[in-house]
C-alpha cells in the first residue's frame, strides 16, 4: 500500500474526502493511504501504521508547556502561534492578552494553576472540557450522570462509573491531542499522557481510541466494500487533470451543500449547484464595488471563471465522484467506531432546548509520522456545528489562497504558514482578507509592490485573531449646519476604514440663531451627498450617541468617535481623555490607536482624530462651517453645484431661505463647539460641569452606562 512520505507532519487537519480538493493528486494518495491503513487496523493488524483517536468537542483549545526560549511554563490559546504571539506566564499576562473575554480569562487562570502540576516537558495542545462548577448531575434513563457542555456536544458520564468517579473528584478536565517540540516547530498529532504526573483533581485523557470490547472489527462484506470503493476511486483518479482547478472555491461550496443536508450525491446537480453558487457570490462582490469600471472588470473576470468552469466540467464531475467515494469509505469506518461502547454519552441540542442522543463528534486517523486527517459524519455533526455561533471562525489551520497578477498564479498556505513567512505586524485588515478570500489578486488591491507583504501580513493577522475581534462602529458626530463636501469626504474616509455598515452620522435636532437647520433638513442634505439614510441618526447628544450604541451588544462591540483635531486639542469635552476617575480607575474615554485591541463599549469608548479633508472655496478659503455658509448665501445654482458637489432645487431653496433668516436675525456663522459639557440622559436638571471634570466624574460614567446596560461600571 502507498505510505505517506517521511518528513514534517501535516499540521492542517482536514476531512478525508477534502484531501483531493486541497492537494490534488497528492491529496488523493494520502486519503487512499489512510483508508487502507485503517482497514489494516480494524482487521487487527498490530503493525498498522495508522491509529485512531476520538475527536473530543472541547473549547477553547489550550496550549500548555515549556517555552524553550526562556524555560518558563506558559498557557495560552491558538494565539500563541500568532505572528505576534500571546503567551501567558502569569495572571497579569492573561488579563492583558484576553481581558476582553472574562470566561476565557477564568479558564486560562485555572489552567495556569493546575497544568504545571502535570510535569509537561514539551508543549501540548488540548481541548478544555470542564471545571468543577460546570458539572451538573442529571437523570438519564433512571441513572444519575455528570453532564458538561464545553462546546456543541453535551457529554454525560454515569456518576457511579469509574470515569464518573474520576470526573466527580476533579476540578479541571482536559483532553490533549497534539504535541509540539517548540512554538516554532510543526505539530505532531497525538499526545502521550502516560508520562505525565498523576495529579488528584485533574482529569486528563489522550483521546486515543481503544477497543476494550473487541466489537470494532470489519465484517468480510464491509472489508470488501471498502476495497471496492478504493478500486473505483483509483479508476476515477486516473481520469482527472488536477491542474488549475478552482480547489479553494470548491471547498467553500461543499460546505454550503453540507449546510443543506447533502454531500455530492449527484455530481451533475453538484456541478450546476457550484455554478449557481459562484454566480451568486460574484453578484454580491460586484454589487459592493462603487465604480462602473470596477464592476465591469469584476464581471469580465467572473465570466472568464464561469467559462473555465464549463470547460473543465468532466474534471469537476470526476472530482465530485472521487470525493463522494472517499466519503462513503470513511463512513464505513465511522459507523464501526460509533458502535463501540463509550464511557461517555453524547448529545446535541436540536435547537429547541431538548437534547438529542448523538455519536461522538468524530475521529482522527493519525499515521506513523504524526499526520492526521478528520473522520467526521458531516451530515450529522458538521451541520449542527455550522448552526452554532462559535465566535471563532478562523483558525491557524484555515487555508488562504493568494492570487498574483492576472495570469491566475496562486499560492495556497495555511494561515499559520503565511504568518510565519510574513513580517510581524500589529495592525489587522479585514477588508483585504475578505477580498483575497473572494479571489481578488492582491496586486490589484495593493498597488505598491513594497507594501504587498505588509498588507498581506495584516490580512492574515486579522484572520488569525478574528475570534478576539470586536465589531467596531465609528460615529462621526457634529452639528453639520450644513454638511459640506469636506464633511462628506471625511465620512467617506471613515466608511472606507470601518466599513459603510459600521459608520454612522450623529447629529441633534437642536435649532437656534446659530443652528438654523433641524434634523430632517440636515438629513436631506446628507442623503443628497450620498450617505445612506439609515446611517444618519438623530441623537440628543452626538458625543454620547446613546441612540446608536444602545442597539449593539456592549461586550462584543467597540465604539470610536471621530472628532476634529482642533476640537480634540482644545475642547473641554476631552479634557480627561486617557485620564482617571476620582476613584483612580481609568476614565471612560480613551485615545484610539490603530491596531490596538479594543475594549467593549460597556467598559470604554474611543476618540480618534477624524481624517482632515482640505477643500477650498474660491474667494473664501478653506471650507469650514463659516466659509460654507458665507459662500452659499446668495450663491447661484451653478456656484451651489460647485461648492456642494450636487444640485437639488428643494435643498437649494431651503438653504437660501435659512441663511437669509440667519442674516436678518444677526445670528452670523458659528464654527466649532459651544464648550458646554454634554447633559446626562435622563437627568431633570441640566448643570454645567467644570471642564476638567468632563467625563471624569464617576457618576457621569455610571449614569450613561446605566442607561445603556442597566448596570454600573464604575
Amino acid at each position: 500500500m502507498f505510505l505517506l512520505d517521511e518528513g514534517k507532519a501535516n499540521t492542517h487537519l482536514t476531512h478525508l474526502e477534502e484531501l483531493v480538493l486541497t492537494q490534488g493528486s497528492k491529496g488523493y494518495n494520502m486519503a487512499r493511504a489512510f483508508v487502507l491503513g485503517l482497514l489494516e487496523e480494524l482487521k487487527g493488524n498490530v503493525d498498522s501504521k495508522v491509529k485512531t483517536s476520538v475527536k473530543w468537542d472541547g473549547a477553547p483549545a489550550i496550549f500548555a508547556g515549556i517555552n524553550r526560549e526562556n524555560g518558563k511554563f506558559f498557557v495560552g490559546t491558538k494565539s500563541v502561534l500568532n505572528a505576534d504571539p500571546k503567551i501567558n506566564y502569569s495572571p497579569q499576562d492573561i488579563q492583558k492578552n484576553h481581558g476582553h473575554s472574562p470566561g476565557l480569562v477564568d479558564k486560562l487562570n485555572r489552567a495556569l494553576v493546575e497544568l504545571p502540576k502535570l510535569g509537561i516537558k514539551n508543549i501540548l495542545q488540548g481541548d478544555f472540557m470542564f471545571y468543577d462548577e460546570m458539572l451538573e448531575v442529571t437523570d438519564i434513563d433512571g441513572e444519575p450522570h455528570y453532564q458538561f457542555k464545553p462546546n456543541t456536544i453535551v457529554y454525560a458520564v454515569p456518576v457511579d462509573s469509574k470515569l464518573g468517579k474520576e470526573i466527580g473528584a476533579s476540578n479541571f478536565g482536559i483532553v490533549f491531542h497534539t504535541t509540539y517540540d517548540s512554538l516554532d516547530s510543526g505539530a505532531s498529532f497525538g499526545a502521550d499522557v502516560s508520562v505525565l504526573n498523576k495529579v488528584p483533581g485533574i482529569w486528563v485523557d489522550d483521546a486515543y481510541f481503544t477497543d476494550d470490547t473487541g466489537t470494532v472489527t470489519l465484517t468480510d462484506d464491509e472489508e470488501a466494500r471498502v476495497k471496492e470503493l478504493v478500486v473505483a476511486a483509483d479508476q476515477v483518479n486516473g481520469n482527472i487533470n488536477y491542474d488549475n482547478l478552482p480547489m479553494d472555491l470548491l471547498n467553500i461550496y461543499i460546505n454550503s451543500e453540507i449546510k443543506g443536508g447533502q454531500f455530492l450525491e449527484d455530481p451533475e446537480k453538484s456541478f450546476e449547484g457550484f455554478k449557481n453558487w459562484y454566480t451568486g457570490r460574484l453578484k454580491i462582490r460586484i454589487d459592493k464595488l462603487k465604480s462602473e469600471r470596477g464592476k465591469a472588470k469584476a464581471t469580465e473576470k467572473g465570466q472568464l471563471m464561469l467559462s473555465s468552469i464549463d470547460s473543465r466540467k468532466e474534471d469537476l464531475l470526476n472530482l465530485f465522484k472521487i470525493s463522494r467515494l472517499l466519503f462513503e469509505a470513511k463512513n464505513i469506518f465511522i459507523q464501526k467506531y460509533n458502535n463501540a461502547v463509550y464511557n461517555t454519552k453524547h448529545f446535541i441540542d436540536d435547537g429547541s432546548g431538548d437534547l438529542v442522543a448523538s455519536n461522538p463528534e468524530g475521529y482522527v486517523a493519525v499515521d506513523h509520522i504524526g499526520n492526521g486527517v478528520k473522520f467526521v459524519d458531516r451530515l450529522e455533526f458538521s451541520k449542527a456545528n455550522f448552526a452554532v455561533d462559535k465566535g471563532a471562525k478562523f483558525q491557524q489551520t484555515e487555508s488562504l489562497s493568494v492570487y498574483w497578477g492576472s495570469d491566475g498564479y496562486c499560492v495556497s498556505k495555511t494561515l499559520l504558514e503565511w504568518s510565519r513567512n510574513l513580517p510581524s505586524v500589529t495592525n489587522k485588515n479585514q477588508a483585504l482578507y475578505e477580498n483575497l478570500l473572494g479571489g481578488a489578486p492582491i496586486t490589484s488591491l495593493v498597488r505598491e509592490e513594497s507594501k504587498v507583504k505588509i498588507a498581506l501580513a495584516e490580512a492574515v493577522n486579522w484572520a488569525l485573531n478574528e475570534q478576539d475581534q470586536k465589531r467596531v462602529i465609528a460615529i462621526y458626530p457634529g452639528r453639520f449646519q450644513p454638511m459640506g463636501r469636506h464633511h462628506y469626504a471625511t465620512y467617506k474616509a471613515l466608511a472606507d476604514q470601518y466599513g459603510a455598515d459600521n459608520t454612522f452620522i450623529a447629529t441633534s435636532d437642536k435649532t437656534g440663531p446659530k443652528s438654523p437647520l433641524n434634523f430632517e433638513e440636515k438629513k436631506k442634505i446628507m442623503v443628497a451627498h450620498g450617505i445612506p439614510a439609515d446611517k444618519i441618526v438623530m441623537t440628543r447628544s452626538p458625543y454620547q450617541s446613546l441612540e446608536i450604541i444602545q442597539n449593539f451588544d456592549p461586550e462584543t462591540t467597540a465604539v470610536v468617535f471621530a472628532v476634529g483635531g482642533k476640537d480634540m486639542r482644545e475642547s473641554p469635552r476631552f479634557a480627561n481623555l486617557d485620564g482617571f476617575t476620582k476613584k483612580g480607575t481609568p476614565a471612560y474615554y480613551k485615545t484610539y490607536k490603530p491596531g490596538e485591541e479594543l475594549i467593549g463599549l460597556d467598559k470604554h469608548g474611543y476618540l480618534a482624530v477624524a481624517p482632515h479633508i482640505e477643500i477650498n472655496v474660491p474667494g473664501y478659503g478653506e471650507m469650514s462651517g463659516t466659509t460654507l455658509r458665507q459662500a452659499l448665501k446668495g450663491a447661484t445654482a451653478e456656484a451651489f453645484q460647485s461648492i456642494m458637489g450636487f444640485y437639488n432645487q428643494e435643498i437649494y431653496d431651503m438653504l437660501q431661505g435659512k441663511l437669509e433668516e440667519m442674516s436678518a436675525m444677526g445670528g452670523g456663522a458659528v464654527a466649532g463647539f459651544s464648550g458646554r459639557a454634554f447633559d446626562v440622559v435622563g437627568s431633570e436638571k441640566k448643570k454645567k460641569r467644570h471642564p476638567k471634570n468632563f467625563i471624569a466624574e464617576d457618576e457621569l460614567v455610571t449614569e450613561v452606562m446605566d442607561y445603556l446596560l442597566g448596570i454600573s461600571v464604575g
